[in-house]
């Protein structure tokens, strides 16, 4: 399907009486706050539904499953399960972070690349190995986690992160331990704070405890530490129910793979747990060489050479199912020019393009590599090696995407 490449809003209003995939032209604020600009977007609910259509036609999605849970506001988080192969279950999921637009685009064009490319029956290679995925993999895509705080992003903050929950607290005194047992006294008065970082609030064996980059909260027990730019982990682990609903999905569904998309930096992060996971490593080295084929490199890194958090969806996912390839993967742009002007919510539409062709025969491995139990045959195996008996069960779950062009 030849579109342009806009971005995506929940819904409006005014997408009712549209056909699918149309656009509408809505007034938002600019990242400076101190005017409008006009922006041209598609409808997530009105794209995924016929998306939803389409595949249902095919046989490749599942018409029962049309959303995972609800926002604090009540709007839907919309899914997408594609492909008839239940024993091997996949999550994508973008937008976390409400001003990170990219990440929704790049979890929805997954999706719809391959509902729109899938032929049965195939008539040649590439046709071959996506009827191939969606025969034996079972992959659910959520765009977009955070709805509440992605709608404040397009009507009265572009840079908005968190999602939208008060939370009205007395004041109190009280002592918060970071990730390596320093502790600082944290007061705060009586009053509400808004906006919780989702991607803080997971229950994972460390959630509660703060993390500093050079002085900085990167997670943080203090609720002044909400609002636009929250690094706040809420009041209690999973007390947010847009992850809620999330890590719900992944305790019922067992994953055997996940990717969760965020931005910026252009960096495959994984699991400092997942550091010594031959499995997992063989599978992330082998995704970060895709993309480097595209002519535009990632990094490929541990989560906390990034900084640490804690409460994190990438760390929740390892922890619901050990040993399985789960990653966290920013995207454009790499280095933001200093106005910071072309970040978040203002990269630009002519990125998307080329950052959903440099990402997308990543994703197609990484639900090709979901089907795949053996173990690489040595610890510390690199993707990349050639030898036919050195990690060969790695190897063949993503060196069939080299070369792979949308």
């Amino acid at each position: 399907m030849a579109r342009p490449y806009r971005y995506h809003v929940w819904h409006l209003p005014s997408f009712d009486a549209l056909p699918p995939f149309s656009s509408v032209d809505i007034s938002c604020p600019r990242l400076s706050g101190r005017s409008t600009e006009t922006k041209t977007v598609y409808s997530l609910k009105k794209d995924m539904e016929e998306l939803r259509r389409i595949g249902r036609t095919k046989g490749i999605v599942d018409d029962s499953i049309v959303r995972v849970g609800m926002s604090t506001e009540n709007l839907d988080l919309w899914a997408l399960k594609v492909g008839t192969g239940a024993s091997h279950k996949v999550l994508f999921t973008g937008d976390h972070h409400a001003r990170e637009w990219i990440s929704v685009e790049i979890a929805y064009l997954v999706a719809e690349y391959l509902i729109q490319n899938y032929v049965d029956p195939p008539t040649n290679d590439k046709e071959k190995r996506i009827k191939h995925l969606l025969m034996n993999r079972q992959i659910w895509f959520v765009p977009m986690v955070n709805p509440d705080g992605h709608r404040i992003t397009i009507t009265a903050n572009r840079s908005w992160r968190p999602n939208n929950r008060s939370y009205d607290l007395p004041a109190r005194t009280f002592e918060a331990e970071d990730i390596d047992g320093n502790r600082r006294t944290i007061t705060h008065p009586a009053a509400v704070f808004t906006g919780v970082d989702i991607n803080r609030n997971y229950a994972t064996s460390t959630w509660g405890k703060e993390t500093f980059s050079f002085g900085v909260a990167m997670t943080s027990a203090d609720p002044r530490d909400s609002g636009a730019n929250s690094v706040w982990f809420g009041p209690s682990a999973n007390s947010e129910a847009e992850g809620a609903a999330i890590a719900a999905l992944m305790r019922r569904e067992n994953f055997r793979s996940s990717l969760t998309y965020h931005s910026f930096s252009q960096l495959i992060l994984y699991p400092d747990r997942g550091a010594g996971d031959a499995y997992l490593q063989a599978v992330g080295r082998g995704m970060n060489d895709l993309i480097a084929e595209r002519g535009n490199p990632y990094s490929y890194q541990a989560g906390s050479a990034l900084y640490h958090t804690t409460g994190d969806l990438m760390d929740f996912s390892l922890q619901v199912a050990p040993a399985r390839p789960t990653f966290t993967i920013e995207l454009r742009p790499r280095h933001p020019p200093p106005s910071r002007s072309h970040v978040f919510s203002g990269l630009p539409e002519s990125e998307i393009e080329p950052c959903f062709r440099e990402n997308l025969p990543a994703a197609l491995a990484l639900i090709n590599c979901a089907g795949f139990d053996a173990q690489p045959d040595r610890t510390g195996c690199d993707a990349r090696v050639s030898a036919a008996t050195v990690c060969q069960a790695v190897r063949n779950c993503w060196e069939v995407f080299q070369g792979w062009v949308p």
